[in-house]
């Protein structure tokens, strides 16, 4: 791993204590003091603090996460177990207090009192996703944990491909609990547009991630395995050929890989549906990733039939 990777990574942390200061810096002559800082299902603000204690609040908060979040991003360049996830936690947990004090305070520029200031629907929902985009961000720039320190399995197979032979496998896997779950969630959230919308389309916006998620399919070719969610197939992830080590079938227990969905967990990465069958990858540098999948005894033969092909093209050389 090159060090601008974990370096980007402190920089999207970095950027909540630096918004708090800008923002705040900038606007403290043009918000009411005290401002708002909470407002009733009607839209009206029934809590408000002093500027500098609102503000030294914020900034206490959002500047121990950006520490654990920095602390965090260099344990995972020793490829510490479950760094790059508390890292990507940490800055959700930087990120959500600054958005939302950024918000706060651009709503009420200009504003002569704190009760004139309308909830700021937009700003809010912005601040509420922009966590969630920094933490994701900062999880996909730093690897995971190294391998348990096992020997890396070298991959054997029956199935012998021709030089130039181009083979495709696709699978799938679906979990009608999760649809379920999914549903269920969605019209729960009928309530909600009568009271308070904005939590509406953010219980919506949830149900939605966990219906979708409900289909993995993965895919295999010559240049890897390829993993997607939903109807639509995406997103998408992709193990590139040359860094599988080998394949294997293996049943797929969620607690153990950390839950449902895109999962990272001392056990490795895995696209997990339901609980049952599925392909186990085993990376060269000792990592593993799983997905549910039905059927996956061709998909783990296949791949240990390209992983060989490779091999062999290498040593040919």
């Amino acid at each position: 791993m090159t060090r601008i990777r974990p370096l980007l990574a402190a920089l999207v942390a970095l950027q909540a204590p630096l918004w708090v200061a800008g923002v705040g810096l900038a606007l403290r002559d043009d918000v009411p003091d005290p401002v708002p800082t909470h407002w009733d299902l009607a839209g009206d603000v029934d809590g408000t603090l002093a500027l500098a204690g609102f503000t030294a609040a914020v900034a206490a908060v959002v500047g121990l996460a950006a520490l654990v979040a920095l602390g965090l991003v260099a344990a995972s360049a020793r490829r510490a177990p479950l760094a790059a996830l508390g890292a990507a936690g940490a800055t959700w947990l930087a990120w959500l207090p600054a958005a939302l004090y950024a918000a706060t305070l651009f709503a009420s520029a200009d504003v002569a009192r704190a009760e004139e200031v309308r909830l700021p629907v937009l700003p809010i929902l912005l601040a509420t996703l922009l966590p969630f985009l920094a933490a994701l961000v900062v999880h996909r720039l730093l690897p995971g944990p190294v391998g348990s320190g096992r020997p890396v399995p070298v991959a054997t197979a029956s199935l012998a491909l021709a030089d130039g032979e181009r083979v495709v496998w696709v699978g799938q896997a679906s979990s009608r609990s999760l649809l379920v779950v999914g549903v269920v969630l969605g019209l729960g959230t009928a309530p909600l547009w009568f009271a308070v919308w904005p939590a509406a389309v953010a219980a919506g916006l949830a149900a939605i991630a966990v219906a979708w998620v409900h289909v993995v399919t993965v895919r295999v070719d010559d240049a890897g395995v390829a993993v997607s969610w939903g109807p639509a197939r995406w997103p998408r992830v992709r193990i590139d050929l040359a860094d599988i080590a080998s394949a294997a079938t293996g049943d797929i227990e969620p607690l153990r890989w950390g839950g449902w969905g895109y999962r990272r967990s001392t056990q490795g990465r895995a696209a997990v549906a339901r609980r049952g069958e599925g392909l186990v990858l085993t990376l060269r540098d000792g990592q593993r990733f799983a997905a549910t999948v039905d059927r996956p005894e061709p998909a783990a033969e296949l791949v240990n039939a390209l992983v060989v092909r490779l091999e062999a093209s290498r040593t040919a050389r």
